[in-house]
């Protein structure tokens, strides 16, 4: 059911997307997060997005679309 992956791999947060494939490398959870909350504004409706930390530990959480400005 996650259509958007985020893995800490190497100092660096990947963001994939099941279909897409590699959507982009962040330095920080946070701007990962971000990235996929701009994704989520195709369908315009919150993500859930699975994130594995740099311990292996998976989580998941939800990202709403970034608002328009």
């Amino acid at each position: 059911m996650f259509d958007l992956t985020i893995v800490a791999v190497g100092g660096l947060w990947l963001l994939e997307d099941d279909r897409e494939g590699k959507l982009g490398a962040y330095a920080s959870r946070a701007e990962a997060l971000a990235a996929a909350g701009d994704f989520a504004r195709v369908d315009d409706e919150p993500r859930i997005v699975l994130v594995q930390d740099q311990s292996g530990e998976w989580d998941e959480t939800v990202v709403e679309p970034t608002a328009y400005h």
